[in-house]
């Protein structure tokens, strides 16, 4: 696999002032013979696109995964998260974010087809475009695609089109009372932002399998408290990221982007671990009511974090096997 960090200029993109660019990661497999299907990752909240390439441990790479069988794989950054550029967080709305997701594919897939993404890189064909989005990114991916038509398949990992909230050991749901989406934050942060999260032990049971390797698994646990300013993202963490946007707490409400998912009329990927923040995955499709073409999987020995699962492979064939069913736009009829 080869792997190349770059800074996506999206000045203008968005409504927010300044010049601003977003980070991805490029992942290419070592030998391209034709058109490839390509891939984007976008992660869930306190996390950060190397999340989709963790490299602590051999095996846990889910880029190095999909370039070994014929993907090209892109990882981003989220304004306001990870090494991308942080205004102002309280400016940041689900559309502005989205906004940027989109010029920072737009121009990824132009540079790559004109080969003037990354030096030495030739220009590359490619097939359908799929994103994908965990948690807090599902939530923005599907703004993105219902506001922009970015991709030709959009996959919803461990994100609810109805109503995202946390498991409970007793098999009941967790729902923390957030303000609904739009509302200005500024007056309220330090009501809303910090006690957005379940305890240690709950954040344990709904993200977590407990048969997960313990040097990952802890790693994260112990560093896991969002807008706290706990350093994540560093050596111990690299797959972590000390900040997400405010906006990102008003995402655990019932019905926050119903409207979108609603609009959305590619091809969707819903897939969840057997515990995980949908209360029900077989009821996702109808929250797709514009798509004819939906696919559910549930992986079992999996939570929320599904990249920590011994089973992740199970998790990874199911998309491969999505994005390589999906036409591109131009054959959708």
């Amino acid at each position: 696999m080869r792997s190349y960090d770059l800074n996506v200029d999206v000045t203008g993109a968005t409504d927010l002032p300044g010049e601003l660019r977003t980070a991805v990661t490029v992942h290419l497999p070592d030998q391209v013979d034709g058109p490839l299907p390509v891939l984007f990752g976008f992660p869930g909240g306190g996390f950060g696109r190397r999340y989709f390439d963790m490299q602590t441990l051999p095996g846990y790479s889910q880029a190095e995964y999909h370039t070994s069988h014929g993907f090209a794989f892109v990882a981003c950054d989220h304004l306001y998260v990870g090494d991308s550029d942080q205004p102002d967080t309280f400016s940041l709305t689900y559309e502005n974010l989205a906004a940027a997701n989109h010029a920072t594919v737009a121009a990824v897939l132009d540079g790559l087809s004109i080969g003037t993404l990354i030096a030495g890189v030739p220009p590359m064909e490619y097939v359908a475009a799929v994103g994908m989005g965990q948690s807090m990114g599902g939530c923005l991916l599907t703004v993105q695609q219902a506001n922009h038509r970015t991709f030709d398949g959009v996959a919803f990992l461990g994100w609810s089109g109805i109503y995202t909230n946390f498991p409970a050991p007793d098999g009941s749901r967790v729902n923390y009372p957030m303000p609904p989406r739009g509302t200005d934050l500024r007056p309220i942060a330090d009501q809303v932002l910090g006690p957005t999260s379940p305890d240690d032990s709950h954040y344990r049971f709904c993200f977590h399998w407990p048969d997960e390797e313990p040097e990952l698994m802890e790693a994260d646990l112990a560093s896991f408290r969002p807008y706290s300013g706990v350093v994540r993202g560093d050596d111990s963490t690299p797959w972590g990221s000390t900040t997400l946007p405010a906006c990102a707490v008003t995402m655990m409400t019932d019905g926050a982007v119903s409207a979108e998912a609603a609009a959305i009329d590619v091809p969707v990927l819903v897939a969840s671990g057997e515990r995980d923040t949908l209360p029900d995955p077989w009821a996702e499709p109808s929250a797709y009511r514009g798509t004819r073409d939906i696919t559910v999987k549930i992986v079992r020995r999996m939570a929320h974090m599904h990249n920590f699962a011994r089973t992740r492979t199970e998790f990874w064939d199911a998309i491969e096997g999505f994005a390589r069913r999906v036409p591109p736009k131009k054959t959708q009829a």
